[in-house]
């Protein structure tokens, strides 16, 4: 357990991943290719850390062609079996670091996997990856337990039985966002500038079984001793009724890569 990468845990639960990950807001899509215009136009995307292909999807079926990079067999297998029949997407097995771009992209994307990628290099390596006036876009899910007495109760048994895991479920504001990560290191990137950000929040039930499945797709889970897992999942079973309600906040980064 001690040298597994806490990074390349989520092909264990590759299926999983993809059945019980909430989806991103649609308007999220059209936000980032309305900023994008017209430099995005004519060129393809880049996408860092595709998973299991939710963005890439999203993006292909608005008739942009991507080059989808990544790291973990696994979930490149998922993202290779749900983008099979859409045209202009190019699948990359390997990480950010180690893709060897051969042109210039109108737009850089990442959904919930620009922290995955090596602090030294990332942000020279996407600027590199763009051409002048390009498009960076960095987007990621929090979701976070709807009831204040739910949440409270979710808390202590974690703090009973996995305490490592760290619980990090407040939700970047428009007002933050740029004094909290991603936001401070981009804002102080020469390379990038007109910068904006957008915010999109949601709220559903889901059915118990799939947070359970969404809580075990989790990397800090993922690195539990078995042990640990076993009891926090049983005593979470116990806290939640049929539906654990959720609040579902989507933040969105945009940049521009500066001309000249």
């Amino acid at each position: 357990m001690r040298n597994r990468n806490p990074a390349q845990v989520f092909g264990e639960v590759a299926d999983d991943y993809d059945r019980v990950r909430p989806a991103y807001p649609a308007a999220l899509f059209d936000d980032v290719l309305r900023y994008g215009q017209p430099d995005i136009g004519g060129r393809r995307a880049l996408e860092v850390g595709a998973g299991t292909g939710r963005a890439t999807e999203a993006f292909a079926r608005k008739g942009l062609p991507v080059v989808a990079v990544e790291p973990d067999d696994a979930m490149a297998d998922v993202l290779a079996r749900r983008v099979a029949r859409l045209s202009g997407v190019h699948v990359v097995r390997g990480s950010f670091e180690e893709f060897c771009p051969t042109e210039r992209f109108g737009l850089l994307f990442s959904a919930e996997a620009w922290h995955w990628t090596q602090p030294e290099t990332r942000w020279s390596l996407a600027a590199d990856a763009l051409g002048n006036g390009a498009t960076l876009a960095l987007f990621w899910n929090n979701e976070r337990i709807a009831e204040p007495d739910l949440r409270s109760s979710m808390l202590r048994v974690f703090e009973r039985h996995a305490r490592p895991v760290v619980i990090n479920d407040e939700p970047v504001t428009s007002e933050q966002v740029w004094q909290r990560w991603p936001g401070d290191e981009l804002s102080d990137c020469a390379a990038f500038e007109s910068l904006a950000s957008h915010h999109y929040r949601r709220r559903r039930n889901m059915p118990k079984a799939d947070y359970l499945g969404l809580t075990q797709t989790r990397s800090q889970f993922r690195m539990l001793s078995p042990s640990m897992q076993q009891d926090l999942l049983a005593a979470l079973t116990r806290l939640f009724s049929d539906e654990v309600p959720l609040v579902i906040d989507t933040t969105l980064l945009l940049a521009r890569r500066r001309k000249g």
